[in-house]
């Protein structure tokens, strides 16, 4: 793929931090903060479903494209979440699509 023309970049994702903090009674808390707004490009790549006893539950993977940028690198890992259009989108990996290009690209998942 070529650089990520600013066209291109038309959603608006909001990264959130996590955080696990333990309270007064020796409990694991996870906390999600909220980082900066990013323009990005959100596409639908995959969906399954699985079905639990009377119901079915359904998973729909996303790619997220944006530009690297190392503060917002630095606040993505497995445990951070995502948000697009009030979706919940779970991290799963990110990685730069190409080191001369600067382009990040984000593997995530919908949160029920």
């Amino acid at each position: 793929m070529s650089v990520i023309s600013a066209g291109q970049l038309r959603h608006r994702v909001t990264v959130y931090t996590a955080s696990a903090s333990v309270d007064s009674y020796g409990q694991r808390s996870q906390t999600l903060t909220q980082g900066p707004t990013i323009f990005a490009e959100v596409r639908a790549v995959s969906a399954s479903e699985t079905t639990y006893g009377d119901g079915a539950a359904m998973r729909t993977g996303y790619e997220v494209r944006t530009r690297w940028r190392t503060g917002v690198a630095a606040g993505i890992t497995a445990t951070a979440q995502l948000e697009y259009r009030d979706r919940k989108l779970q991290v799963m990996s990110y990685r730069r699509e190409r080191e001369e290009e600067d382009v990040m690209l984000i593997d995530a998942v919908e949160v029920a």
